[in-house]
Protein backbone atom coordinates (compact mmCIF):
# COMPACT_ATOMS: atom_id res chain seq x y z
CA UNK A 1 0.00 0.00 0.00
CA UNK A 2 1.46 3.59 -1.02
CA UNK A 3 1.39 5.65 2.40
CA UNK A 4 2.36 8.99 0.88
CA UNK A 5 -0.43 9.66 -1.39
CA UNK A 6 -2.22 13.52 -1.21
CA UNK A 7 -5.27 14.31 -3.55
CA UNK A 8 -4.56 18.19 -4.39
CA UNK A 9 -8.88 19.29 -5.48
CA UNK A 10 -7.71 22.00 -7.67
CA UNK A 11 -4.03 21.25 -8.23
CA UNK A 12 -3.64 22.81 -11.64
CA UNK A 13 -4.23 26.34 -9.88
CA UNK A 14 -1.97 28.75 -8.80
CA UNK A 15 -2.14 27.51 -4.83
CA UNK A 16 -2.82 23.73 -5.77
CA UNK A 17 0.50 23.79 -7.67
CA UNK A 18 2.48 25.72 -5.32
CA UNK A 19 1.54 23.46 -2.44
CA UNK A 20 1.98 20.51 -5.13
CA UNK A 21 5.35 21.02 -6.25
CA UNK A 22 6.22 21.61 -2.34
CA UNK A 23 5.03 17.65 -1.58
CA UNK A 24 6.93 16.21 -4.80
CA UNK A 25 9.67 17.84 -3.47
CA UNK A 26 9.67 16.11 0.08
CA UNK A 27 8.72 12.72 -1.78
CA UNK A 28 4.81 12.62 -1.90
CA UNK A 29 2.98 11.32 -4.78
CA UNK A 30 0.72 14.01 -5.21
CA UNK A 31 -2.63 13.30 -7.17
CA UNK A 32 -4.27 16.27 -8.70
CA UNK A 33 -7.65 16.71 -9.68
CA UNK A 34 -8.68 19.32 -11.66
CA UNK A 35 -10.76 20.45 -14.86
CA UNK A 36 -7.53 21.43 -16.66
CA UNK A 37 -4.25 19.77 -16.53
CA UNK A 38 -1.07 20.09 -14.05
CA UNK A 39 1.63 21.84 -15.26
CA UNK A 40 4.11 19.36 -13.91
CA UNK A 41 4.64 15.78 -13.79
CA UNK A 42 2.00 13.81 -11.22
CA UNK A 43 -0.82 11.46 -11.64
CA UNK A 44 -3.97 13.68 -13.07
CA UNK A 45 -7.73 13.17 -12.93
CA UNK A 46 -9.92 15.10 -14.82
CA UNK A 47 -12.80 16.05 -13.23
CA UNK A 48 -15.15 19.00 -12.01
CA UNK A 49 -15.07 18.97 -8.61
CA UNK A 50 -18.48 20.69 -8.53
CA UNK A 51 -20.40 17.85 -10.10
CA UNK A 52 -18.18 14.78 -9.43
CA UNK A 53 -19.30 11.67 -10.98
CA UNK A 54 -20.29 8.00 -9.37
CA UNK A 55 -17.34 5.80 -8.70
CA UNK A 56 -14.19 7.96 -7.95
CA UNK A 57 -12.94 5.52 -5.53
CA UNK A 58 -9.85 5.78 -7.06
CA UNK A 59 -8.80 9.38 -6.95
CA UNK A 60 -9.02 8.57 -3.00
CA UNK A 61 -7.34 5.73 -2.83
CA UNK A 62 -4.62 5.08 -0.14
CA UNK A 63 -4.45 8.88 0.32
CA UNK A 64 -3.44 10.10 3.38
CA UNK A 65 -4.16 13.89 2.90
CA UNK A 66 -6.56 15.92 1.13
CA UNK A 67 -5.55 19.54 -0.09
CA UNK A 68 -8.91 21.69 -1.06
CA UNK A 69 -6.90 24.23 -3.42
CA UNK A 70 -10.40 25.81 -3.94
CA UNK A 71 -12.52 28.74 -3.76
CA UNK A 72 -13.94 28.59 -0.31
CA UNK A 73 -18.21 27.92 -1.94
CA UNK A 74 -16.51 25.42 -3.49
CA UNK A 75 -14.45 23.69 -1.08
CA UNK A 76 -17.20 23.75 1.06
CA UNK A 77 -19.47 21.86 -1.62
CA UNK A 78 -16.84 19.17 -2.02
CA UNK A 79 -16.88 17.96 1.69
CA UNK A 80 -19.53 16.04 1.75
CA UNK A 81 -18.15 13.85 -1.67
CA UNK A 82 -14.60 13.47 -0.49
CA UNK A 83 -15.91 12.50 2.84
CA UNK A 84 -17.54 9.69 1.15
CA UNK A 85 -14.45 8.01 0.19
CA UNK A 86 -12.40 8.74 2.94
CA UNK A 87 -11.81 7.82 6.36
CA UNK A 88 -11.37 10.20 9.68
CA UNK A 89 -7.77 9.79 9.59
CA UNK A 90 -7.39 11.14 6.34
CA UNK A 91 -6.12 14.95 6.89
CA UNK A 92 -8.51 17.70 5.27
CA UNK A 93 -6.45 20.34 4.09
CA UNK A 94 -7.97 23.83 2.85
CA UNK A 95 -5.92 26.48 1.46
CA UNK A 96 -8.92 28.95 2.04
CA UNK A 97 -8.26 32.63 2.40
CA UNK A 98 -11.45 31.96 5.41
CA UNK A 99 -11.18 28.80 7.18
CA UNK A 100 -14.47 29.57 9.46
CA UNK A 101 -17.21 28.86 6.86
CA UNK A 102 -14.98 25.32 5.91
CA UNK A 103 -14.20 24.52 9.47
CA UNK A 104 -17.66 24.65 10.51
CA UNK A 105 -19.48 22.85 7.58
CA UNK A 106 -16.58 19.84 7.97
CA UNK A 107 -17.63 19.63 11.67
CA UNK A 108 -21.46 18.95 10.59
CA UNK A 109 -20.88 16.04 8.60
CA UNK A 110 -17.74 14.41 9.69
CA UNK A 111 -17.04 15.92 13.43
CA UNK A 112 -13.64 13.81 13.84
CA UNK A 113 -12.16 14.51 10.59
CA UNK A 114 -8.38 15.31 10.73
CA UNK A 115 -8.21 18.93 9.57
CA UNK A 116 -5.33 21.44 9.33
CA UNK A 117 -5.85 24.99 7.49
CA UNK A 118 -2.84 26.68 5.32
CA UNK A 119 -3.32 29.62 3.91
CA UNK A 120 -0.03 31.34 2.17
CA UNK A 121 0.02 35.15 3.31
CA UNK A 122 1.75 35.92 -0.45
CA UNK A 123 1.42 35.58 -3.78
CA UNK A 124 2.10 32.03 -5.11
CA UNK A 125 3.87 33.74 -7.95
CA UNK A 126 6.57 35.15 -5.55
CA UNK A 127 9.14 33.37 -3.66
CA UNK A 128 8.51 30.75 -0.50
CA UNK A 129 11.70 31.57 1.27
CA UNK A 130 10.58 33.77 4.09
CA UNK A 131 7.07 33.90 3.41
CA UNK A 132 4.59 33.80 6.35
CA UNK A 133 1.85 30.59 6.14
CA UNK A 134 -0.76 30.53 8.77
CA UNK A 135 -1.75 27.58 9.48
CA UNK A 136 -5.45 26.56 11.48
CA UNK A 137 -5.61 23.95 13.84
CA UNK A 138 -8.29 23.14 16.36
CA UNK A 139 -5.95 22.51 19.32
CA UNK A 140 -3.13 25.29 19.60
CA UNK A 141 -0.98 22.42 21.15
CA UNK A 142 -1.53 19.80 18.85
CA UNK A 143 1.65 18.02 17.49
CA UNK A 144 3.14 19.52 14.48
CA UNK A 145 1.69 18.39 11.22
CA UNK A 146 3.60 16.92 8.23
CA UNK A 147 2.33 19.88 5.88
CA UNK A 148 3.50 22.13 8.75
CA UNK A 149 7.30 20.62 8.80
CA UNK A 150 7.16 20.24 5.24
CA UNK A 151 6.57 23.88 4.86
CA UNK A 152 9.34 25.12 7.38
CA UNK A 153 11.87 22.51 5.62
CA UNK A 154 10.87 24.90 2.01
CA UNK A 155 11.90 27.92 3.91
CA UNK A 156 8.44 29.37 5.05
CA UNK A 157 7.61 30.47 8.72
CA UNK A 158 4.60 29.24 10.27
CA UNK A 159 2.07 31.06 12.36
CA UNK A 160 -0.47 28.81 14.70
CA UNK A 161 -3.87 29.99 15.15
CA UNK A 162 -7.37 28.73 15.43
CA UNK A 163 -10.01 29.35 12.33
CA UNK A 164 -11.88 31.55 13.98
CA UNK A 165 -8.77 33.53 14.81
CA UNK A 166 -7.62 33.32 11.76
CA UNK A 167 -10.88 35.02 10.22
CA UNK A 168 -11.10 37.58 12.54
CA UNK A 169 -6.99 38.71 11.57
CA UNK A 170 -8.13 38.27 8.05
CA UNK A 171 -10.56 40.32 8.03
CA UNK A 172 -8.23 43.66 9.17
CA UNK A 173 -5.12 41.98 7.26
CA UNK A 174 -6.88 41.43 3.99
CA UNK A 175 -10.65 42.57 3.79
CA UNK A 176 -9.84 46.07 5.04
CA UNK A 177 -6.94 47.18 2.89
CA UNK A 178 -8.76 45.12 -0.09
CA UNK A 179 -11.96 46.91 0.40
CA UNK A 180 -10.04 50.06 0.31
CA UNK A 181 -7.80 49.72 -2.71
CA UNK A 182 -10.93 48.62 -4.47
CA UNK A 183 -13.17 51.52 -3.56
CA UNK A 184 -10.37 53.64 -4.84
CA UNK A 185 -10.29 51.90 -8.26
CA UNK A 186 -14.07 52.29 -8.73
CA UNK A 187 -13.71 55.99 -7.70
CA UNK A 188 -10.64 55.96 -10.16
CA UNK A 189 -13.22 55.01 -13.14
CA UNK A 190 -16.18 57.90 -11.95
CA UNK A 191 -13.13 60.47 -12.83
CA UNK A 192 -13.07 62.63 -15.89
CA UNK A 193 -9.32 62.93 -16.11
CA UNK A 194 -7.16 61.63 -18.73
CA UNK A 195 -4.88 58.59 -17.20
CA UNK A 196 -2.57 59.45 -19.63
CA UNK A 197 -1.92 62.83 -17.66
CA UNK A 198 -2.27 61.34 -14.60
CA UNK A 199 0.37 59.54 -14.91
CA UNK A 200 3.30 62.02 -16.20
CA UNK A 201 2.30 64.08 -12.86
CA UNK A 202 0.72 61.57 -10.03
CA UNK A 203 3.41 61.72 -6.60
CA UNK A 204 4.22 58.86 -4.95
CA UNK A 205 0.75 57.98 -2.66
CA UNK A 206 -0.75 58.10 -6.07
CA UNK A 207 1.90 55.76 -8.05
CA UNK A 208 1.94 53.24 -4.87
CA UNK A 209 -2.22 53.26 -4.95
CA UNK A 210 -2.01 52.42 -8.87
CA UNK A 211 0.44 49.88 -8.01
CA UNK A 212 -1.83 47.98 -5.59
CA UNK A 213 -4.77 48.14 -7.65
CA UNK A 214 -2.95 47.06 -10.67
CA UNK A 215 -1.77 44.26 -8.44
CA UNK A 216 -5.03 43.10 -7.85
CA UNK A 217 -6.57 42.94 -11.53
CA UNK A 218 -4.06 41.10 -12.58
CA UNK A 219 -5.07 38.10 -10.32
CA UNK A 220 -8.06 36.36 -10.57
CA UNK A 221 -11.24 38.22 -9.57
CA UNK A 222 -12.58 34.95 -7.10
CA UNK A 223 -9.66 35.56 -4.94
CA UNK A 224 -10.97 38.54 -3.81
CA UNK A 225 -13.96 38.21 -4.28
CA UNK A 226 -13.93 35.59 -1.17
CA UNK A 227 -11.69 37.50 0.79
CA UNK A 228 -15.05 39.82 0.83
CA UNK A 229 -17.42 37.50 0.75
CA UNK A 230 -16.88 34.20 2.64
CA UNK A 231 -15.43 36.34 6.04
CA UNK A 232 -18.22 36.75 8.63
CA UNK A 233 -16.27 40.01 9.81
CA UNK A 234 -16.11 41.30 6.38
CA UNK A 235 -18.93 43.14 7.19
CA UNK A 236 -17.94 44.68 10.33
CA UNK A 237 -14.67 45.98 8.25
CA UNK A 238 -16.40 47.47 5.51
CA UNK A 239 -18.42 50.10 8.29
CA UNK A 240 -15.81 50.97 9.37
CA UNK A 241 -14.35 52.19 6.44
CA UNK A 242 -17.06 54.14 5.60
CA UNK A 243 -17.49 55.13 9.42
CA UNK A 244 -13.94 56.40 8.99
CA UNK A 245 -14.28 57.94 5.08
CA UNK A 246 -17.47 59.86 7.00
CA UNK A 247 -15.77 61.24 9.84
CA UNK A 248 -13.14 62.54 7.32
CA UNK A 249 -15.35 63.97 5.10
CA UNK A 250 -17.70 65.87 8.35
CA UNK A 251 -14.51 67.13 9.97
CA UNK A 252 -13.18 68.68 6.28
CA UNK A 253 -16.60 70.07 6.01
CA UNK A 254 -16.57 71.82 9.24
CA UNK A 255 -13.01 73.18 8.80
CA UNK A 256 -12.39 71.59 12.03
CA UNK A 257 -8.76 71.58 12.04
CA UNK A 258 -8.52 70.45 15.37
CA UNK A 259 -10.27 67.12 15.00
CA UNK A 260 -8.43 66.33 12.27
CA UNK A 261 -4.99 67.07 14.26
CA UNK A 262 -6.56 64.50 16.56
CA UNK A 263 -7.35 62.01 14.63
CA UNK A 264 -4.04 61.45 12.92
CA UNK A 265 -2.77 61.59 16.78
CA UNK A 266 -4.95 58.63 17.44
CA UNK A 267 -3.55 56.98 14.40
CA UNK A 268 0.02 57.57 15.54
CA UNK A 269 -0.82 56.04 18.53
CA UNK A 270 -1.97 53.14 17.73
CA UNK A 271 0.79 52.69 15.42
CA UNK A 272 3.42 53.35 18.70
CA UNK A 273 6.42 51.75 17.70
CA UNK A 274 5.97 50.54 14.24
CA UNK A 275 5.30 54.43 13.05
CA UNK A 276 9.02 55.22 12.60
CA UNK A 277 9.79 51.24 10.49
CA UNK A 278 6.31 51.70 8.57
CA UNK A 279 7.91 55.94 7.21
CA UNK A 280 11.12 53.90 6.62
CA UNK A 281 9.51 50.93 4.62
CA UNK A 282 7.02 53.59 3.13
CA UNK A 283 10.51 56.02 2.23
CA UNK A 284 12.12 53.05 0.78
CA UNK A 285 8.90 51.76 -1.37
CA UNK A 286 8.20 55.45 -3.15
CA UNK A 287 12.07 55.22 -3.88
CA UNK A 288 11.47 52.20 -6.01
CA UNK A 289 8.50 53.82 -7.34
CA UNK A 290 10.51 56.69 -8.58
Amino acid sequence: MNNNTIVVLGGAGLIGSLISRILKQYGYCVRVVDCGPAQFECEYHNIDVTQPFSNTDDVFRDAIAVVFALPENVAVRSIAWVTAYVSSEVVFIPTCSVQGPFYKALRAVAPHQQFVGINPMFSPKLSVQGRTVVICVENMDATQSFIEQNLLDAGMKIRRMTPTAHDELMALCQTLPHAAILAFGIALTKSSIDLDLVAEVMPPPMRTMMALLARILVNPPEIYWDIQLENEQASTQHKVLLKSLERLQQTVAAHDYESFKNDLQSVSNTLGKRLNSGAVDCQHLFSLLN
